[in-house]
């Protein structure tokens, strides 16, 4: 049987999503291939297929692999999670057959910008630049090329909005068919270049059009920084039709490990946000 299982990971912990041949780095398949192989789910010599790669340093919420076991599907997250470190299955659901894991109908990345503070208008402006991906575009001069790859895509949603109410937590969500390598990063860097005032949403539409680049919009290309992958998270990969049951013991399992983490995390933003305080109370 071929299912497909829904699985969260801290990206700081991996050298990416994929397997690299010929190293001994970590990678979120390598793990979860010894976890299955250790469980008894797939032999030595099977392997699984990821739906979205993700780059060493990226996290996710939501993204997908495949496996053909006889496992008993009901066991099959719990166990698997209580053999691994860092990675969280907690989602399972039955595929066809044939289906292939790479045809997703859409992703959903959420990239957190660094934690200082933005203005309103800096959102707007960020926000704006964002709405001119919207629609089907060429993104070869906003990625990392790669051979004979398609470079047209279609985004659906970009948008940033701050959920802290202070400015210094904007996330910036982007959604879309399928993304190239870098794209994201790219385009969350573009937008930042409007707001500090080094693009024009102009030069945006012009970067994304598919055309060759003249010498000064090269030069303003060459400014575009590809944002650090530590803000980036796969947050979902939508597949219409299969459906994914989240497991109520994967995720009990997948908190308890966290609490720890989060913990330490939690902190470093109480002590954060108490410098900072600190810092504004200080006479200029």
């Amino acid at each position: 049987m071929r299912y497909g299982v829904k699985v969260a990971y801290d990206g700081s912990r991996f050298h990416g999503s994929q397997i690299q041949e010929g190293t001994d780095l970590p990678t979120v398949e390598g793990s979860i291939r010894s976890a299955l192989v250790r469980i008894g789910a797939i032999g030595e010599g099977n392997k699984i297929s990821f739906s979205s790669r993700t780059d060493a340093g990226v996290s996710a919420l939501g993204n997908v692999f495949s496996l053909d076991t006889d496992f008993d599907k009901d066991e099959l997250l719990k166990a698997l999670t209580a053999n691994l470190d860092g990675i969280w299955p907690w989602g399972i659901g039955a595929m066809r057959q044939e289906q292939n894991v790479r045809w997703a109908d859409g992703r959903w990345y959420r990239y957190h910008l660094p934690p200082e503070p933005l203005d309103d208008g800096s959102i707007i402006s960020i926000t704006n630049a964002l709405s001119v991906f919207v629609g089907r575009h060429d993104f070869r001069h906003l990625c990392k090329l790669e051979a004979e790859k398609n470079t047209e895509v279609e985004i659906t949603r970009a948008q940033a909005y701050d959920v802290s109410g202070s400015g210094e937590m904007v996330m910036v969500d982007i959604m879309g068919s399928r993304f190239l390598w870098h794209q994201v990063r790219r385009m969350v860097g573009a937008a930042l270049c409007v707001k500090d005032g080094d693009l024009t949403e102009k030069d945006i539409e012009e970067l994304i059009s598919g055309g060759d680049l003249d010498d000064e919009l090269k030069k303003k290309r060459d400014r575009i920084k590809t944002m650090p992958p530590i803000g980036l998270v796969l947050i979902d990969v939508e597949f219409k039709d299969v459906q994914f049951v989240p497991s109520v013991e994967a995720l009990e399992l997948a908190l308890s490990s966290m609490q720890e983490i989060a913990w330490r995390s939690s902190m470093n933003i109480v002590l954060r946000s108490a410098l900072q305080s600190l810092r504004i109370a200080l006479p200029r």
